[in-house]
């Protein structure tokens, strides 16, 4: 379904305020087409200003403004998590943001906070701060948290918590959820979860002792959901409802169709309205969360869509909001990805609305946070069978890998080019996803290998593609990614693609923004055949009969590094010139 935004302006931050601190003034369509890059989480202000930017539905602000900053009485305490991708110990983790969002986020270059927020000096600063996130050392920060108000507190996870690195794969996803219920959380929603398959997925959602909501799963018989809608909780007297929303494209996104037959999601925005209508006039819900895993721009569509959601805790493109977005009544927050910060908001509730918040996100620097003693020693048992091939060191990089960025990083460029060599092809290709750890200079394991590419069972396919083919697989990846309607974008980065080079035009129609393609110094020829090499998804299926080879993708890697260690890589994907 398609969503257009009318064209009565925003009020929202955007590279900051003019001269006299006011507010820069965007179409809304404007503010959505941009909120499709992470740097819009640069809104925020620095973490100690918690004053709030507002996103209003009129020109004026509402009458039922919240109070941002100030608060009474703590009616709920929501804690959160986000993206951790199955990061249960901590990682590396490059961010692809710059200078601009640390200046407009009045953070210090060289601080903590950029280290976390930022590339801008990343190698120095990493070796400087060490290691992110991991499981129990956010634990132990829930724990001290959670302990200022027991009996108001909801831990919430948005998403993509069983899905992205070794132990998450090898485990199915059973050592995510046996932490999470160790840790004692209230609910979640998801997304790459459902690559787990129909069988483990159940198996899963049957062993946590939270809720997994997702109200646009349904199965294509009856319609009928296929895993809980809302989780109602009775907090000190308020009566709080959480609605989930799960990835609406969760299953376009998984590595086989066949993974979860006889499934279907979408928005279904007005399946969700009415799931909303119904815990406030049912159930009695006071305050109404929306546990999200849609992304920033959608999460931004919705709320100006939707009547009643008070906050939405978000997911998916793994925004560090220093501050929370707010349209009309509607707070929005996100805390970034790999468990690099837990966020807290504080929620004052009177005469049944909400009148005043305060937030913050929590930095984890894993050297800094002592661990939960007990999730560390959980942990440690969960690995205790994976451990010694885990840890087996495998070759080294003399250089720094990571892959989030918009258009490649050095992981991309350097997995894309081993795929071409171990398959002998003319082209190669791997997902734009966000997650994965990033590698310093230095010695590499089985499970570094693990970390850096999508941790799953697929094989090394060979497909043997025309050149119309090729074009219109970029195409339409270009599509979801910059599509002018944010309802209409799948998410994630680019794909990243070895052999072939060509100019972009973001702002260009569906089908016309890849310009002057080249594959290997030759022009790219519609009618010639040429072969690609890729690690599951949706691009090998263009071909009915592609090649799998014995071992997974990632152990092909593996033994790639052993062969041809060290890695040297100087410079990330060089795929697209950008030219606007």
């Amino acid at each position: 379904m398609s969503f257009h935004v009318s064209g009565r302006p925003y009020k929202v931050c955007v590279g900051g305020t003019n001269d006299m601190g006011i507010l820069k003034s965007i179409t809304r369509r404007g503010f959505l087409q941009g909120a499709a890059a992470t740097v819009l989480s640069s809104c925020g202000l620095s973490p100690l200003d918690q004053t709030n930017k507002k996103i209003s539905r009129q020109e004026q602000p509402t009458k039922h403004d919240i109070a941002a900053g100030r608060i009474g009485q703590v009616s709920l305490r929501i804690l959160w998590t986000g993206d951790i991708h199955g990061q249960v110990r901590p990682i590396y983790h490059r961010e692809p943001l710059g200078r601009e969002f640390l200046r407009d986020n009045r953070i210090e270059v060289g601080s903590p906070e950029s280290y976390l927020s930022s590339h801008i000096d990343f190698l120095e600063l990493a070796n400087k701060h060490g290691k992110v996130g991991g499981l129990a050392h956010v634990a132990a920060l829930i724990r001290n948290e959670r302990a200022k108000y027991p009996e108001r507190t909801l831990l919430l996870d948005s998403g993509d918590a069983w899905y992205g690195s070794a132990i998450a794969m090898l485990t199915e996803g059973r050592a995510c959820v046996d932490i999470m219920n160790a840790i004692g959380y209230d609910a979640m929603t998801m997304h790459w979860e459902l690559n787990l398959g129909k069988k483990a997925l159940l198996e899963r959602v049957a062993e946590a002792n939270f809720a997994v909501l997702a109200q646009n799963l349904v199965d294509t018989e009856f319609e009928d959901r296929v895993l809980q809608s809302s989780l109602i909780r009775d907090i000190d007297g308020l009566r709080v409802a959480i609605v989930g929303e799960a990835y609406p494209f969760s299953l376009l996104t998984t590595e086989d169709p066949s993974l979860n037959p006889d499934w279907r999601m979408g928005y279904r925005d007005v399946e969700l309205q009415a799931e909303v209508n119904r815990v406030q006039e049912e159930e009695g819900a006071q305050l109404v969360v929306l546990l999200s895993h849609m992304g920033l721009p959608q999460d931004l569509a919705m709320a100006e869509r939707l009547e009643g959601v008070d906050v939405i805790v978000g997911g998916h493109t793994h925004g560090i909001l220093w501050t929370p977005m707010q349209v009309g009544e509607t707070l929005i927050v996100q805390a970034g990805s790999h468990g690099k910060f837990l966020g807290v908001l504080d929620i004052e509730v009177s005469d049944g609305r909400m009148v005043g918040y305060q937030h913050k996100l929590l930095p984890v620097l894993s050297e800094r946070v002592e661990p939960d003693n007990q999730i560390n020693e959980l942990i440690d048992n969960l690995y205790l069978p994976y451990q010694n091939n885990l840890g087996r060191v495998i070759g080294e990089t003399e250089s720094t890998l990571y892959r989030h960025s918009l258009f490649g990083g050095t992981t991309d460029a350097f997995v894309t080019s081993a795929y071409r060599e171990i398959a002998g092809t003319d082209l190669s290709c791997v997902g734009g996803w966000r997650f994965g750890a990033t590698l310093l200079p230095g010695l590499v394991t089985v499970e570094d290998v693990y970390n850096v590419m999508k941790p799953t069972p697929s094989p090394l396919y060979t497909a043997q593609l025309t050149g119309l083919d090729v074009r219109n697989i970029i195409e339409d990846n270009l599509d979801n990614v910059f599509n002018p309607d944010p309802m209409l974008r799948l998410g994630g980065d680019m794909n990243r693609c070895s052999g072939i080079k060509a100019n972009l035009h973001k702002e260009g129609t569906r089908g016309n923004r890849l310009v002057d393609p080249i594959v290997n110094g030759t022009p790219l020829a519609n009618d010639h055949v040429y072969t690609l090499a890729t690690s599951g998804g949706r691009t090998q299926r263009v071909d009915n009969n592609p090649v799998a080879t014995v071992l997974p993708a990632v152990e092909e890697l593996i033994n790639y590094i052993e062969s041809n260690s060290p890695i040297v890589i100087n410079h990330p994907v060089q795929t697209y010139n950008d030219t606007g």
